[in-house]
């Protein structure tokens, strides 16, 4: 497996390069919510174990809560 100079093989390279570039285009898409922009940008300066740590403790509380409100839409 190849090796860049930082030590990082050439695959991870390449995953870390689609992420970035994914994470650009909803970045310039008008149609992304401000919101997800931000959390974005904001994550680009952390650290990633602490990035990964609270996008699940995010996807957990979010995901009740908003199963939550729709059950209880859907029940009036």
């Amino acid at each position: 497996m190849g090796e860049t100079q930082m030590g990082i093989s050439e695959q991870s390279s390449k995953e870390l390069r689609e992420a970035e570039q994914r994470i650009e285009w909803v970045l310039k898409h008008s149609g992304m919510s401000v919101w997800l922009k931000t959390a974005l940008q904001a994550a680009q300066h952390r650290d990633s174990v602490h990035v990964l740590n609270d996008l699940e403790i995010l996807c957990l509380l979010l995901r009740q809560r908003s199963q939550a409100t729709i059950t209880a839409m859907l029940d009036e």
